[in-house]
């Protein structure tokens, strides 16, 4: 028979080793969450990011098809497609609550609220698209204003006439497919635009030179082409998200009640994106003009070294995006951790891939420069910048990641400030005296590009820092 006292020594020696025994469970269930994670993150980036790629391949198709048509057409429809894709940028950006919003009430188990979410966007994103349409149909006297030539005015009047017609059915759409992101759903939208680029081939195929009895129409035609598949998506879209999917889970046909505090939490976050997304295009497309000061030549280098960052910058985006819809489930949540992991995978991850691709521009300038141009000048112009364009990804990759995850957050404010400081009162100063003052030329405005989005991703890295510690201290409230 066991003595009193072995019984307990024993007891001590279990109690002794219980904190270790914790230790070693959080060590393991904190694993095990980065796991889940990062295996989370891969499978919501992956289909955003083809679906991105998607809409850039449209894009191309577009403008490979015009351009062998017409090179005037082609120059209407360049002119048109700046204004109308400034126009739809900011919209989409007004329309970002949606995924914010939808992430967060999902991260709280509350499905039915995030279809109250969507029914509250639809007729939200269709007002936007009829003000933003209705703005862009007066478009003879706005190409006339933009100081355009009598017969440019006049072609990228009508082609801008008919893109304004499909910007609604491009808005419902996005709200369509941001509902099913932000439930970690976003296979469907991929595969429509997957469908929608096959579309377009043949459709470009029709109406820009004219086949299967339609007349030629150059670059309306593509203009056409592209506001008919945006009519499609949008149709397919409201197939799928009303009529197909889990929507008795999400009561997607229960009209919303009457409550102005929800529509204004929609609206709010959208306002934050749309500056946001008003000042970056607002400075870079400042940077084009200046860029223009420079001449033909360098404006040439400095228009491929840009779309070689916007390629890029487009798998950031897909990345940011995951990360924005798991941020948006860990603060519905009301967990600090969670946050704290989703954020900071969403940085290593997308830096892993934004160190492969800078790789490659560091190892190959010359064969990317190659697919843009075979002007010896202009090679030996550009291909310097695209080796510099490695850092250029590193941190316009990064800012873009974690602007999206404190979106997701709902920080909204702090961000849109400061992004405006890092591209408006860093960069275009920046560039005005090292291309300018300096004369560095081109050169001057990348690394002026390149210290203002290493000044936003430091910026927006602190304020992440700073509201998980906010979090942590005074709690979540509401």
């Amino acid at each position: 028979m066991r003595s009193e006292p072995f019984y307990k020594s024993k007891c001590e020696g279990i109690k002794a080793s219980l904190p270790g025994w914790r230790e070693e469970r959080e060590e393991r269930v904190f694993k095990l969450k980065i796991l889940r994670c990062c295996k989370e993150t891969w499978k919501l980036a992956v289909p955003v990011v083809v679906a991105r790629l998607g809409t850039v391949g449209m894009a191309l198709v577009d403008t490979v098809v015009v351009g062998r048509y017409s090179t005037q057409d082609l120059a209407f429809q360049s002119i048109a497609t700046t204004l109308h894709t400034l126009l739809l940028s900011i919209a989409m950006g007004l329309l970002q609550g949606t995924i914010v919003l939808t992430a967060n009430a999902f991260g709280r188990g509350k499905y039915r609220d995030c279809g109250q979410v969507l029914r509250r966007s639809i007729p939200y994103g269709l007002l936007i698209g009829i003000l933003f349409a209705a703005a862009c149909l007066p478009s003879q006297f706005i190409m006339n204003l933009l100081g355009q030539p009598p017969e440019v005015a006049e072609g990228s009047a009508k082609v801008l006439s008919v893109y304004a017609l499909g910007m609604p059915f491009a808005l419902m759409f996005f709200v369509m497919s941001s509902f099913l992101e932000g439930t970690k759903r976003p296979v469907p939208g991929m595969v429509m635009i997957l469908l929608a680029n096959v579309i377009n081939i043949f459709a470009n195929y029709a109406f820009v030179y004219g086949h299967y009895g339609f007349p030629a129409m150059g670059a309306v035609g593509s203009a056409i082409s592209t506001t008919l598949i945006r009519v499609v998506l949008a149709v397919g879209m409201f197939i799928i998200v009303f009529c197909i999917d889990e929507n008795d889970l999400y009561g997607v046909w229960v009209r919303p009640d009457k409550n102005k505090e929800e529509d204004r939490r929609i609206r709010d976050v959208g306002y934050g994106a749309a500056v946001t997304v008003g000042v970056e295009e607002g400075s870079y497309s400042m940077v084009n003009i200046m860029a223009g000061w420079l001449g033909a030549m360098a404006l040439g280098a400095y228009t491929i070294m840009l779309n070689v960052s916007t390629n890029v910058f487009v798998l950031a985006s897909g990345v940011g995006s995951a990360a924005s819809v798991l941020m948006g489930i860990a603060k519905g949540k009301k967990s600090v951790l969670d946050m704290q992991i989703v954020g900071y995978t969403g940085v290593i991850f997308n830096l892993i891939i934004m160190l492969l691709c800078s790789a490659f521009c560091l190892m190959c300038p010359h064969f990317i420069t190659s697919i843009y141009t075979k002007d010896p000048e202009l090679t030996a112009m550009t291909t310097p910048l695209v080796m510099i364009c490695s850092l250029m990804c590193i941190f316009d990759g990064t800012q873009q990641v974690m602007v999206n995850i404190l979106r997701g957050a709902v920080d909204i404010l702090v961000p849109t400030i400061c992004q405006g400081i890092a591209f408006v009162f860093i960069m275009l100063p920046l560039i005005w005296l090292f291309s300018f003052k300096w004369n560095y030329g081109v050169m001057g405005m990348t690394y002026a590009m390149i210290i203002a989005c290493a000044c936003a991703a430091v910026f927006l890295v602190v304020r992440f820092v700073l509201i998980c510690r906010q979090y942590k201290e005074n709690g979540f409230g509401r």
